[in-house]
C-alpha cells in the first residue's frame, strides 16, 4: 500500500500531511509498537499511558518507518519522513490494521456483547448454544479467548486490540470458523479499539456504575457502550434490555432492534420466573406470539436477563427457539459466576464464589443469594485498586443492607495502598450491623467459614474465575474457589475423617 492510498482512505480523519520531499513512499507493514518496527513500515505514534511514542520520532525514522501517523505536534527537524497529522491516532490504527487484514470479519457472522455486568455468561452461552448445534465458532472475552482448538486463557483485555483482533479474525476464517462472539469493553469502545470491526447482532445487557477511574462521568461511559450500535453491518440487529436501556439513545431503525426483558413491552418477555439452589426456569413470550419454556442450571433474575438475551440474538440469526432452548439446559454456567464450592455442602451450609465487583453486581449477587438461603448471608468482598474509588462505599452500602455479617478484605489492590482501599469500604459500611476488617483475603475466607452455621450462605465476591492477585506489581497464586476448597480441608480435616 502507498501513502497516498492511507489518505485517502482515511478521509475527513486526516487533519494536515507534512510531507517535505512530496514523495509516496510505499509500505509492507503498519505498526504502532517501536519495538516490531522494521524497514518499509508505516509507523503509528500514539500517546499512551506510560509512553508516548511521538517523542522517539527521529529513532522511528532511523529504524525504517518511511512515514509517521501522528496525533501530536511533531517538531525535531531530523525527521524529514512525511507525516500523516490525524484526529486520533487509535483509531486510525483500528481503521488502518483490519484494512491490512483485510477485513475478516466480513466472512463471519459477528456477535459483540457490551453492558456493566453479563457480558461473559451471555456470550460463553452463545458460544455453548452454537456449538450445541455443530456450528464452529470463536469465543473472545474476559475469561478465555477460543479459536478452534485454541485456548488463551487470562487475556490481557476483555477486548483485545486492533492487531490482536485482526489476528483473531484471521485465524478463526482460517479454520473455518462460521462465527465471532466477543466481549466489547467500555474501554476498547472509548479508545477506539474496535472501530474497525462490524458486528452482525450487537448486544447490550446493561449500564450500571463502573469505571469512572477512566470514564470523567458516567454520560461519557454510558456513550461509550452506545458506541458499539455504531459498529453494526448495514442489516446488523441490537439486541437490548429494554427494562435497563432506553431505545432512543440508540439511533438505528426501530426495525432493527429487538428488546428483551420482564416489561410488557419487550419483544422477548421474560415470564414466571422460579428459582432453586439447583437452577431456574421461565417462560419466554417471543414477538411471534409462541411462547417456550426455559430451563437452565444458571440461578438469579440477573442470569434469566443473560438467557433471555442470547435467545433474542439466536433466534434473530432464525435459531429454532425449542433446539436453543435445549442447548441452553445443558450449560454448566461460567467458572466463578454463583459457583457453588460443593464441598461445603457436607457441612451444612453453602459457599458460593461469584466475580460481582460493582454495586449492582453485588446487590443482584445478595438479592439472589437471599431467595435461596433460609440461614445467614455472610459476604466476604473488597476492592480493585487502580479503579474507580466512588463505587467502593457504595458496594459497602449494599453490603449492609442485603448481608447479615460482612467481612472487608484485600480484592486486588494493584499499586493502590490497601489499608487506603479498606478505609474507603469501611466508610459505606452500616456501622450497628456485625462487620469485620480482615485485610489477609485467605484468612478472611477462613474467619467466614468458621462463622458458618447449617443453612447459612458463605458469598465470596470480586474476583470469581481469576487465579491470582495483583499486589503492587506482582502477581500471587490466589484462587477464591480453590482457597475454600483448601481450608475445609485442612480446617476441618477431622470431620472429614468422621
Amino acid at each position: 500500500m502507498r501513502l497516498s492510498q492511507v489518505i485517502e482512505l482515511l478521509g475527513n480523519s486526516v487533519l494536515q500531511v507534512v510531507n517535505p520531499g512530496n514523495v509516496d513512499p510505499e509500505f509492507d507493514h503498519i505498526e504502532s509498537d517501536s519495538r516490531g518496527l522494521k524497514e518499509r513500515n508505516l509507523f503509528i505514534c500514539i500517546k499512551g499511558t506510560n509512553f508516548d511514542s511521538h517523542l522517539i520520532a527521529r529513532e522511528l525514522q532511523r529504524k525504517g518507518a518511511v512515514a509517521l501517523v501522528a496525533e501530536m505536534p511533531i517538531e525535531d527537524e531530523e525527521v524529514v519522513v512525511p507525516i500523516v497529522y490525524v484526529k486520533s491516532s487509535r483509531l486510525v490504527e483500528a481503521l488502518l490494521t483490519m484494512e491490512e487484514y483485510c477485513h475478516p470479519y466480513r466472512k463471519l457472522t459477528t456477535i459483540g456483547v457490551t453492558g456493566t455486568n453479563g457480558k461473559t455468561t451471555i456470550t460463553t452461552l452463545i458460544y455453548h448454544v452454537l456449538s450445541s448445534f455443530e456450528r464452529k465458532a470463536s469465543l473472545i472475552g474476559t475469561v478465555r479467548n477460543v479459536v478452534g482448538e485454541n485456548i488463551y486463557t487470562n487475556p490481557k483485555n476483555t477486548t483485545p486490540g486492533p492487531v490482536e483482533l485482526a489476528k483473531l479474525l484471521q485465524l478463526s476464517t482460517k479454520l473455518k470458523s462460521e462465527y465471532f462472539i466477543m466481549e466489547v469493553s467500555s474501554h476498547s469502545l472509548s479508545m477506539n479499539r474496535v472501530e474497525g470491526m462490524r458486528f452482525d447482532v450487537g448486544i447490550i445487557s446493561n449500564v450500571t456504575r463502573d469505571h469512572l477511574d477512566f470514564h470523567p462521568t458516567f454520560d461519557d461511559y454510558y456513550r461509550s457502550k452506545m458506541k458499539l450500535f455504531s459498529l453494526l453491518k448495514t442489516n446488523g440487529i441490537a439486541v437490548v434490555n429494554g427494562d435497563k436501556i432506553n431505545i432512543a439513545d440508540i439511533h438505528i431503525s426501530r426495525n432493527r432492534i429487538t428488546t428483551y426483558g420482564f416489561g410488557d413491552e419487550s419483544d422477548y418477555r421474560i415470564e414466571n420466573l422460579d428459582i432453586s439452589r439447583t437452577g431456574m426456569d421461565f417462560t419466554i413470550q417471543t414477538p411471534y406470539g409462541s411462547s417456550h419454556r426455559i430451563y437452565s442450571r444458571l440461578i438469579g433474575e440477573h442470569n434469566a436477563y443473560n438467557i433471555a438475551a442470547a435467545v433474542a440474538a439466536l433466534n434473530s440469526l432464525n435459531y429454532d427457539l425449542d433446539h436453543i432452548a435445549k442447548a441452553i439446559s445443558s450449560f454448566g454456567g461460567v467458572p466463578g459466576r454463583f459457583e457453588f464450592v460443593e464441598e461445603a455442602t457436607k457441612y451444612g451450609f453453602d459457599v458460593v464464589v461469584d466475580f460481582a465487583h460493582t454495586p449492582d453486581a453485588l446487590e443482584k449477587l445478595l438479592k439472589t443469594a437471599r431467595r435461596l438461603t433460609p440461614g445467614r448471608l455472610i459476604l466476604v468482598f473488597g476492592a480493585g485498586g487502580s479503579a474507580d474509588k466512588g463505587k467502593r462505599p457504595l458496594m459497602s452500602e449494599v453490603s449492609s443492607k442485603y448481608s447479615d455479617v460482612v467481612i472487608l478484605t484485600s480484592d486486588d489492590p494493584k499499586l493502590d495502598d490497601p489499608a487506603e482501599i479498606l478505609q474507603d469500604l469501611e466508610s459505606g459500611v452500616d456501622k450497628f450491623k456485625p462487620y469485620l476488617v480482615i485485610p489477609d483475603r485467605r484468612e478472611a475466607i477462613s474467619v467466614a467459614l468458621t462463622l458458618a452455621n447449617r443453612q447459612d450462605m458463605v458469598l465470596i465476591a470480586g474476583r470469581g474465575h481469576e487465579d491470582f492477585q495483583i499486589l503492587g506489581e506482582k502477581r500471587i497464586p490466589f484462587n477464591d474457589k480453590q482457597v475454600v476448597k483448601d481450608i475445609l480441608e485442612s480446617k476441618f480435616r477431622r470431620h472429614i475423617k468422621k
